[in-house]
């Protein structure tokens, strides 16, 4: 890991899809996803966009509100990769030409996935 999101033991308190997957996590936390991502549940992975699918999108991440995040890491090439308590994982590779995902957090914490995977934080005040 090389960046600390703060997002274990976060629980999922809403989602919507609208051009990007936002979730809404307890203490101020927001996790966007810009790009397409995949999602290993636990009998099966599915390679998701949530521009060109969002009514999958919803259908699929929906049922994770309410959960709690145990396990979150961002490689050294900027691949966010999210594990929840039921199994579930949500891997976010970076993108060449696009911000692939963003964390933000209280008192202006944000970490952004760069276009290529180099990261941008500013851990706030």
């Amino acid at each position: 890991m090389i960046a600390d999101l703060g997002l274990r033991g976060r629980t999922i308190t809403s989602m919507y899809v609208e051009y990007a997957l936002y979730l809404r996590l307890s203490d101020r936390y927001n996790v966007t996803v810009e790009s397409p991502f995949h999602l290993h549940l636990p009998d099966r992975s599915v390679e998701l966009s949530p521009e060109a699918d969002p009514d999958k999108v919803r259908a699929l991440l929906g049922r994770l509100v309410g959960h709690t995040i145990v396990d979150a890491r961002v490689s050294e090439a900027g691949t966010l990769t999210i594990g929840f308590d039921d199994s579930t994982r949500l891997t976010v590779e970076p993108d060449p030409a696009y911000e692939a995902w963003n964390v933000s957090g209280p008192a202006g914490f944000l970490t952004v996935c760069m276009p290529g995977g180099e990261l941008a934080i500013w851990t706030g005040s």
